[in-house]
């Protein structure tokens, strides 16, 4: 994310007022001081938005991890691959559900089951998992060092 360009807008945009003033001297020193007074708060700003843009991501890609990792000073977002899934052995599966589904949405998990080369119960069970995986997870790390 290019933060520092929106700082720059900004800077250009309150340069533009001060000019408004006709070059009053203290116009100019209190635009200054406000500057310096609002650089920490807007990193802070730009790090929040790029925290709220990761977890956006995150939710419409529920296969993927979305972190935000700062370097150079700007937070970026980094997608990767969920982590794996968890292998449940025969002796995991000791639990039953009862479920009543469309005949159409059957013969959908059937065919997508064949194709990854599972049974019927495994791919619900995989599918399952990683939804859950994706649900509960409700924090974000940060890395780096962000400068204010």
């Amino acid at each position: 994310m290019d933060t520092a360009s929106v700082k720059a807008t900004l800077e250009a945009t309150l340069a533009d007022q001060v000019g408004l003033a006709g070059g009053d001297p203290s116009v100019v020193l209190a635009a200054e001081a406000l500057l310096a007074a609002l650089a920490p708060a807007l990193a802070q700003a730009g790090l929040h938005l790029a925290e709220q843009a990761a977890v956006e991501v995150g939710a419409q890609l529920p296969d993927y991890e979305v972190d935000v990792v700062v370097r150079d000073g700007e937070p970026t977002l980094v997608v990767r691959s969920a982590e794996q899934e968890v292998a449940y052995t025969a002796d995991d599966l000791e639990a039953r559900l009862t479920l009543r589904l469309p005949t159409v949405l059957k013969a959908e998990l059937e065919e997508a089951a064949g194709s990854a080369g599972d049974s019927i119960n495994s791919y619900v069970v995989k599918a399952l998992s990683a939804r859950k995986r994706a649900a509960s997870r409700t924090g974000r790390r940060i890395t780096g060092t962000f400068r204010t």
